[in-house]
């Protein structure tokens, strides 16, 4: 199925390198055409993962949230055996909400070795540019991997006004709120030096 489906699929790929302009223009153009598709079909995907395990996501931040603050209410009170127990539940899902986040951030990243084997197949040997003063050359790869990190960055300065991606930041936005916020652990040393000024103020002083 799939050798008959890649001669349309390259057809396709190899049109926009075969617009009416000088071939580095036109190869630069087709990369950066390339690196777009990569990247929308890599965002695509990880909105639609994202949709899909919402509610794991948002389960876990909210834990790891929870024991956090815990934590931190422990210290504040003092309570070691409390803050140990709870510190170290906020360390685990602090690892797991990280991981969750690196692999789902990995799935936008899997058009890219399909685009890469392409290009291989397509321009593979062909010297795109030579770095100066040295026999150096850069090829097809120099040329997308660029072009990806450009086209990514400008994507996620217009995502927000593209209806689809707009709707997965609003759920993710719903979910930051549900999951709420997370004490500052320098909010102990702000409670500290208001105890402080407190006992400035009113003259009295803690006696051992």
């Amino acid at each position: 199925m799939f050798e008959s489906l890649y001669p349309v699929i390259d057809s396709i790929l190899i049109t926009p390198y075969r617009i009416g302009i000088p071939a580095l223009a036109a190869f630069w153009f087709g990369t950066a055409v390339m690196a777009l598709w990569c990247t929308f079909a890599g965002e695509i995907s990880m909105g639609l993962i994202y949709v899909w395990n919402r509610d794991y996501y948002t389960d876990l931040s909210r834990k790891m949230t929870r024991m956090h603050n815990i934590s931190v209410e422990a210290v504040r009170h003092k309570e070691k055996s409390t803050f140990k127990s709870a510190n170290k539940w906020a360390n685990e899902y602090f690892g797991k909400v990280f991981f969750s986040h690196a692999a789902l951030f990995a799935v936008s990243l899997w058009p890219v070795p399909f685009a890469m084997g392409w290009l291989q197949s397509r321009f593979a040997g062909i010297d795109i540019h030579t770095v100066p003063f040295t026999k150096f050359s850069l090829g097809y790869s120099f040329v997308f991997i660029l072009s990806y990190i450009i086209v990514r960055y400008g994507f996620s300065k217009i995502r927000s006004y593209i209806p689809v991606f707009k709707k997965i930041d609003e759920m993710k936005a719903e979910d930051a709120e549900k999951v709420g916020e997370m004490t500052s652990w320098s909010e102990l040393a702000q409670d500290s030096e208001a105890k402080k000024d407190t006992v400035a103020e009113t003259g009295l002083e803690s006696k051992a």
